[in-house]
């Protein structure tokens, strides 16, 4: 089953003519003199500005229409209230007129920002009604504002500054806008001491950061030193009481249960002698069934859990990627499965590629049949979304998904693609979660169906609830799914997205008809053993002509259609003369106006962040041959929405990665465009001769099958695939 188009008729030209304030009470702003004349007309300049904005705003019509539509007739709404409220003197209803045109206008400075999507408009009017009405009728603001995420809040707060209850919604907004940043609440409290909500500030600081906390309380401001020593909650007395403590660090990440009764200090400072032991404890403290407490009170645990993991484990793995697997991961020896699960899923950032795979391979060795399906029970689903999402981009998805049993593994699906536009601030990266799954979920029919089947019914969901912000991306996600299962599907993708499955060779040439392509090495063993490796390729000097200096090489095809190759030198990356050949590389080539179309990354996973700083909007090709580059695709198409990337979900190899560049590098030599299905089956059949090799070429995926990009650009663009 397909959605319909939910309109009749869908915005065309560039005047959206066909919008327009039916129905608004006109005579409501005219009705009471020239003050309400003044109000009429601010409202019929932002309604004007409001149109102008939305048609600029890409967004699938089918579904903007319906927007702006219910966005229109709710405004209308809030108008026929505010009339027909007869318990509102003349004075009041001409604050709640005006309030409607202010909101409007602060609407407008928002779109106009970037900073509220179309998507929103229906929860921000829903949510301005909620505040009018509860100021109309006089009723308790902050348990109406609470709930209300702090973009909103400054929204609403601005469209009602001529009512007296506005000091109250600053406040609370003032209050989110703090606590979004709570590193930052201890000097806003120094300056702000009278702040209403000054104690609930405070708690918010000692759950992000208690040893910050304790830190203060030995050289703060003296006076917010007191509030802290003086508070009544039993949290921040418990860290108080523990602050002079020499074991103060390890005690204050169990402080709401040291206060609750539930573990005693002496328990902790036995556990912290030995480092398995105090992470253990960490984990059993917070899969104990006995912490009813907030989740906020858990906080300090899962920041405790991951930044031991890092310490007691991670960064030792990382440091020994040279060394054998026994070696390497012998640290973790003997650790239960909930211990490796949240070691990966909360580290998934620092984990280089062969870490998250090893740990994977530990974490699975330790399933049997029962405990594969209760294992996200046994966690409480903690960190489910990130579990999942870090195996689906670690192709590891599939391998996890059948040791299951059938029912958990629908399940586990279910939950991964269920209800992901809850959360406006993660479903998009939810979204692209999703579609990224499809390449290794959909080679089963049966799973593909049961996806396909979900997707529906989360698409049918949205629309009978009107939440126009899921169903943009569950239709996205309908769509694309269609045209993976098709045949010749794709090719409706590229008529929106341009092809990805062709890269032309005018679209990399520059002014004067070159080609530049930058080559960055780093200076450990395996990027010198790569350089080496990559110069063997291009010895033919009667096809390129190699010249170097101290900092790099460069390397220029002898054709007529010249291609030149700028690679860094492997220099020493303990005295981080690696970067300062880069940045001797790239002052060349901004003296001489060289900007690279083609990035390619030679070094591991860990070295990645440095080559994408050096990302151009120029580069239309990256070629990112490390270790889980998937990961970095979606950072490399924010730099250049039109970038087509190539690299590898798993392990990046220089056997892989030379010839691909080599192959290249020699049809663009030939003026020839790339093909990227061509070149895939030509390497393909190379790689045949080698079972091992061509099994981490199935590891590495072309421009075209990147799906989580195409959900972002989907996302973005003005219609439907299908």
């Amino acid at each position: 089953m397909r959605i319909k188009s939910l309109v009749a008729t869908r915005l065309k030209g560039k005047i959206w003519s066909t919008i327009i304030l039916l129905g608004l009470c006109v005579e409501c702003f005219t009705s009471n003199g020239q003050n309400s004349s003044i109000d009429m007309s601010l409202f019929n300049r932002e309604w004007k500005n409001f149109l102008q904005h939305v048609q600029l705003v890409p967004a699938d019509t089918a579904v903007s229409y319906p927007v702006i539509r219910n966005f229109e007739l709710k405004l209308n709404n809030i108008v026929i209230v505010i009339e027909q409220n007869q318990s509102l003197n003349a004075i009041e209803k001409d604050k709640a007129r005006r309030s409607v045109a202010y909101f409007l206008q602060e609407v407008n400075k928002n779109l106009a920002k970037n900073n509220l999507h179309l998507y929103g408009l229906d929860d921000a009017v829903v949510l301005y009604q909620k505040v009018l009405t509860t100021i109309l009728q006089q009723k308790p603001l902050v348990p109406v504002l609470m709930p209300v995420d702090l973009h909103n809040s400054q929204l609403i707060a601005a469209s009602v500054t001529q009512f007296k209850e506005y000091t109250v919604l600053n406040d609370v907004t003032t209050y989110k806008r703090v606590s979004s940043a709570p590193e930052f609440i201890l000097q806003f409290l120094e300056t702000n001491p009278e702040f209403p909500f000054a104690d609930s500030l405070l708690l918010e600081a000692v759950l992000y950061d208690p040893m910050n906390i304790i830190y203060y309380l030995r050289k703060g401001n003296a006076a917010l030193q007191q509030r802290i020593r003086n508070s009544n909650n039993n949290y921040i007395r418990q860290i108080v009481y523990s602050s002079n403590d020499k074991y103060a660090t390890d005690l204050s990440l169990f402080a709401a249960q040291i206060a609750n009764g539930l573990i005693s200090q002496e328990d902790i400072i036995s556990a912290r002698a030995e480092p398995t032991g105090y992470f253990q404890l960490l984990v059993n403290t917070l899969l104990d069934p006995k912490n009813s407490m907030g989740s906020g009170f858990l906080l300090p645990l899962k920041n405790g859990i991951r930044e031991r993991a890092l310490a007691f484990y991670v960064n030792e793995i990382n440091s020994l990627h040279n060394a054998t697997d026994a070696v390497r991961f012998a640290s973790v020896n003997g650790l239960r499965l909930q211990d490796l699960y949240f070691i990966i899923t909360t580290c998934g950032n620092e984990l280089y590629t062969s870490s998250y795979l090893g740990l994977y391979k530990r974490l699975v060795a330790k399933f049997n049949d029962k405990t594969a399906d209760a294992l996200f029970e046994t966690l409480q689903w903690e960190n489910f979304h990130v579990f999942i999402r870090m195996a689906a981009n670690y192709n590891v998805l599939e391998d996890f998904l059948h040791r299951l049993s059938p029912e958990k593994m629908l399940e586990v699906l279910r939950l991964f693609i269920n209800n992901i536009e809850e959360d406006p601030t993660t479903a998009l990266e939810n979204a692209m979660d999703i579609a990224d799954s499809y390449n290794a979920l959909c080679t089963v029919p049966k799973t593909c169906e049961l996806i396909e089947a979900t997707i529906l019914e989360n698409l049918e969901r949205c629309v009978a609830k009107q939440h126009y912000f899921g169903i943009r991306l569950y239709g996205i996600l309908n769509d694309l799914l269609k045209l993976v299962r098709q045949k010749e599907g794709l090719q409706q993708l590229w008529n929106v997205l341009g092809d990805y499955e062709i890269l032309k060779h005018s679209s990399l040439e520059n002014a004067r008809a070159e080609i530049t392509e930058l080559v960055l090495f780093y200076g450990d063993e395996d990027g010198i053993s790569s350089f080496s490796n990559f110069l063997k390729g291009y010895t033919d000097r009667s096809i390129w002509e190699v010249s170097r200096n101290k900092y790099w090489v460069s390397i220029k095809s002898l054709t007529d259609h010249p291609l030149t190759i700028y690679a860094s030198l492997p220099l020493d990356m303990q005295q981080q003369a690696d970067l300062t050949a880069q940045d001797s590389l790239f002052a060349y080539l901004e003296a001489n106006d060289l900007q690279p179309a083609i990035l390619v990354h030679r070094g591991h996973s860990y070295h990645l962040d440095k080559t994408l700083k050096r990302l151009a909007p120029s580069v239309k090709l990256a070629i990112v041959g490390s270790c889980g580059s998937y990961n970095k695709a979606i950072s490399i198409a924010s730099i250049n929405p039109e970038v087509q990337v190539i690299g590898s979900k798993k392990m990046g190899s220089k056997s892989i990665n030379d010839p691909i560049l080599d192959m290249i590098n020699e049809l663009l030599s030939k003026d020839e465009d790339l093909l990227w299905p061509a070149i895939w089956n030509k390497l393909e059949n190379q790689f045949r001769k080698d079972a091992a090799t061509l099994t981490m070429f199935h590891e590495y995926f072309a421009p075209a099958h990147n799906l989580g990009l195409f959900v972002l650009k989907l996302y973005k663009a003005n219609n439907r695939l299908l």
